[in-house]
């Protein structure tokens, strides 16, 4: 089995709204901020090869997503998630399965392109699963996250694969709803060490910290009791890989 981590682009945020709460210049210490109270913050796919199938995990934001939403996020995409895929020996259509953590845009909406007159797969040959509990969430959310989910894209499927039928052994998921509701946290299962795929539950290496949330969270008070669980229940070395993290995306826990 091999993992290779893929840097799909980056977005802008408000430092203090997404690292809660600590101030910024806390915050500065160890990401840069600019003028303006923003940060950068990466968008790390996960591609694993094992044996036949090709999976890719969150791939992702979009390159057509709506001008005001691009703007707002600083979107950037130096290099096309197929190019960067491609410099691994692979191409979109090598892709047997991608799977979304959750249905948050900027997760999982690269998993889409568009052509004159319409939206396809980006991957023409994979199977996209995503946790059917968390798709019927997404369809009708809270109001706090109903504008950023991609749900709609999701009809371009002949087929949606649900996780709850995964039944690939080197793959487990588990499931929490601090974040959203129903996001599940992938387990890649290898004979020296488990890896977590740890999504918004910890987006960054700073979120390893007790008390450190995100505003983005629907529920942070669960978010932070989830974080903290989980971590508890690491009881050997395991390799988170960060989501968001712009400087270091995993680290070995505890």
């Amino acid at each position: 089995m091999q993992t290779h981590i893929i840097q799909s682009g980056y977005l802008r945020v408000r430092a203090e709204e997404m690292i809660k709460p600590l101030p910024e210049k806390h915050i500065s210490a160890i990401y840069r901020i600019d003028t303006e109270g923003y940060m950068k913050t990466a968008m790390n796919a996960l591609l694993i090869i094992a044996e036949e199938q090709v999976v890719l995990m969150d791939p992702g934001c979009a390159d057509f997503l709506p001008s005001r939403l691009i703007q707002e996020y600083g979107l950037e995409i130096p290099v096309p998630l197929e190019e960067k895929i491609g410099h691994l020996g692979y191409s979109a259509e090598s892709i047997t399965d991608v799977i979304f953590t959750h249905l948050h845009f900027d997760h999982g909406s690269g998993a889409f392109r568009r052509v004159p007159g319409k939206i396809v797969k980006r991957f023409p040959n994979a199977r996209y699963h995503v946790l059917k509990a968390h798709y019927e969430y997404a369809k009708h959310p809270n109001p706090k996250e109903s504008n950023s989910f991609f749900t709609s894209f999701l009809r371009y499927l002949d087929t949606i694969h649900w996780l709850e039928e995964w039944d690939r052994e080197f793959i487990d998921f588990r499931i929490f709803n601090g974040h959203t509701r129903g996001m599940v946290v992938p387990v890649i299962k290898t004979p020296e060490v488990d890896t977590y795929y740890v999504t918004d539950l910890i987006p960054l290496e700073l979120f390893l910290k007790s008390g450190v949330h995100s505003g983005y969270d629907l529920n942070p008070e669960l978010a932070m009791r989830e974080k903290q669980e989980f971590l508890k229940e690491l009881d050997k070395s395991s390799r988170l890989i960060f989501f968001h993290d712009p400087l270091k995306e995993s680290v070995f826990y505890p």
